[in-house]
């Protein structure tokens, strides 16, 4: 069978608001193509126009800024010291800040160039948490660094998405999954990055970074994907770098154990693998408990908007939607295709349903 064949391919659900406007593919395919477009634009922007972005100010030991006349030399770039640890060399440069009064080099204003949607977009625990730039949780999911770290990011998208969104059963509710275990990758990098800088001082498992260190990448999203892949696919095989075979339950503890082992070990890229275990938490989480995400759009999208007045029940057409596929699916490949998750899902609707007329409870 193909994978154009496969259900989970295809597009379910109720079809409301900016969602049904939108035309008829899954939103994986969908965050696909978004993904790949903003990739573009901002690497030809970033060709023509890259933007600077103020992140504070640095400045010599001892030296006192209040009351002082300072200029600031934006016709000169330098590369300047990291604020979490001045001996090692940051990412940043510097426009140098000058004492009027004796002349004297005192500082650099610090400043992050790069592609303009990468600039207004990445997140970072001093943008998002000092400088309360909120959007950033969410912008921060549709940047990438090159072609690769896109490409990784989109395979891990287009193999495992299609799966929880039809588990799902409807786009809103996938969209908001996806953007839960991407906020909560943030929300993970910015708390290690938080207490590594209040600390002070190397530990394990925090991450003593520039608090402006920018975060960027699905990564967090996808990792929410596969996690939530474990517990609804889990015995199916995935090929670990295209080419190990794997159950998906494996492979994805696996990779977040790896995770874990990185941030503890303050290895390389520790930052993303701290975004990593935060998707991987919230996508182990809401997979099992995936009414809590029912009202994520209207209440932190759309403010509301969407509700009209409170009522004391609320219809649920998503789970029903559910079940009807997979008592299609049992109808056209047998009771044997269904996953673990598939098969607690109508264990779950049988129990619900009312007694028939003349039975007792």
């Amino acid at each position: 069978m193909g994978l154009a064949d496969r259900d989970y391919t295809r597009a379910t659900g109720p079809r409301p608001g900016v969602l049904g406007a939108l035309p008829r593919l899954s939103i994986v395919v969908w965050l696909i193509i978004i993904n790949v477009a903003v990739f573009a634009i901002d690497r030809v922007a970033g060709h023509f126009h890259p933007v600077s972005i103020h992140v504070g100010d640095v400045f010599n030991q001892g030296f006192n800024p209040r009351g002082k006349d300072l200029r600031i030399n934006t016709g000169v770039l330098a590369p300047v010291p990291s604020t979490t640890d001045p001996n090692t060399p940051g990412i940043f440069g510097g426009h140098p800040i000058v004492d009027a009064a004796s002349g004297q080099l005192v500082g650099f204003r610090r400043v992050f160039i790069e592609k303009p949607l990468t600039a207004i977009g990445h997140f970072s625990t001093g943008k998002g948490f000092v400088e309360l730039q909120v959007w950033r949780l969410v912008t921060f999911q549709f940047l990438h660094v090159n072609e690769i770290h896109l490409l990784l990011n989109m395979l891990g998208l287009w193999f495992f998405g299609p799966a929880i969104e039809q588990h799902l059963g409807s786009r809103r509710q996938f969209l908001a999954f996806y953007f839960v275990c991407g906020i909560a990758g943030a929300l993970m990098y910015l708390a290690l990055n938080l207490a590594g800088y209040l600390i002070g001082k190397p530990l394990p498992g925090l991450l003593f970074i520039d608090l402006y260190t920018p975060l960027i990448g699905a990564s967090a999203g996808v990792f929410g994907v596969l996690l939530a892949s474990a517990y609804v696919a889990g015995r199916e095989t995935m090929y670990v770098f295209l080419v190990i075979p794997m159950k998906i339950r494996t492979g994805a503890y696996l990779m977040a154990a790896i995770s874990v082992l990185t941030l503890l070990r303050s290895g390389w890229n520790a930052g993303g693998e701290a975004a990593h275990l935060g998707g991987a938490v919230a996508g182990f989480f809401f997979i099992r408990y995936p009414h809590l995400l029912l009202d994520f759009f209207d209440e932190f999208l759309f403010g509301g908007s969407s509700r009209k007045s409170p009522a004391p029940a609320r219809p649920r057409p998503d789970r029903q939607a559910r079940v009807d596929a997979i008592l299609d699916k049992v109808h056209r490949q047998g009771l044997s295709s269904l996953t673990d998750a598939e098969r607690r899902i109508l264990e779950r609707a049988s129990k619900s349903q009312p007694p028939p007329p003349g039975a007792r409870p």
